[in-house]
């Protein structure tokens, strides 16, 4: 793979790396890549993780509207 790609492989090494490591650390890790290829179903779990944490979060700042009150 060249500079900023990265191979994703089975689904289940990419639930385990996420339960290691959490949600922030896991979206920030793949987003720094310009391009990921690998199993369909790998990639969609990155992107569908991804667009939580933003949804989420803004700038590392919780949105007022997803504080529980």
């Amino acid at each position: 793979m060249g500079f900023n790609h990265c191979y994703v492989g089975n689904i289940l090494y990419l639930q385990k790396e996420l339960e290691d490591v959490g949600l922030e650390a896991f979206v920030k890790r793949y987003s720094f890549y310009e391009f990921i290829s690998g199993d369909t179903e790998s990639i969609d779990f990155i992107e569908q993780r991804a667009k939580l944490w933003r949804t989420t979060n803004i700038d590392g700042i919780q949105r007022e509207d997803q504080i529980s009150r």
